[in-house]
């Protein structure tokens, strides 16, 4: 499936390019499959107690910024895409990032109808940024601080063990 295939080569390009810690390891690409490390790990989730919470914070916003350093903004950070290991988080599923200018990817509005159709969200509504719901309609493009807002999210729920909004709907 040509959705799916734009989908791989834009993970293995982004994470490719990133060689950190805290992010997962590719190992191979093909056709239709990508060959990731494994991590033998389980999603994160809060409450946790404050310095164990401070910990991985650290160690997420080190892996954003060495992907912000290198043009790659994640437009999925949750809980779900980020794994807690024996030695510490992984980041994991960049399957929806923005690459840079630099490195010639297709426009947000072209990327969220190529893996989605036409007028569908790109990313997890409880964690994106009002800036990245708002692209999605306006073609406008994302950057890094969308990333920095999801975080924030992030950091809530590990402290609180809480989504920070919750609502009758996801919108």
């Amino acid at each position: 499936n040509e959705q799916f295939s734009e989908r791989f080569e834009r993970e293995a390009h982004a994470v490719a390019s990133l060689n950190h810690s805290h992010v997962c390891t590719l190992h191979d690409v093909g056709p239709n499959y990508l060959v990731m490390e494994y991590i033998e790990g389980v999603p994160l989730r809060g409450p946790l107690p404050l310095g164990q919470a401070l910990k991985y914070a650290v160690e997420i916003c080190d892996a954003l910024d060495a992907a912000h350093r290198k043009g790659i903004t994640h437009r999925d950070l949750k809980p779900a895409n980020i794994l807690v290991t024996k030695t510490g988080i992984k980041l994991l599923d960049f399957g929806l990032a923005k690459i840079g200018a630099g490195n010639h990817p297709p426009s947000d509005a072209t990327l969220t109808m190529a893996l989605t159709g036409k007028n569908e969200i790109v990313g997890t509504l409880y964690y994106m940024s009002p800036e990245q719901l708002q692209s999605q309609a306006t073609g406008q493009e994302v950057d890094a601080r969308s990333d920095i807002f999801s975080f924030g999210l992030v950091l809530y729920e590990m402290l609180t063990g809480k989504r920070a909004f919750e609502g009758s709907s996801p919108a």
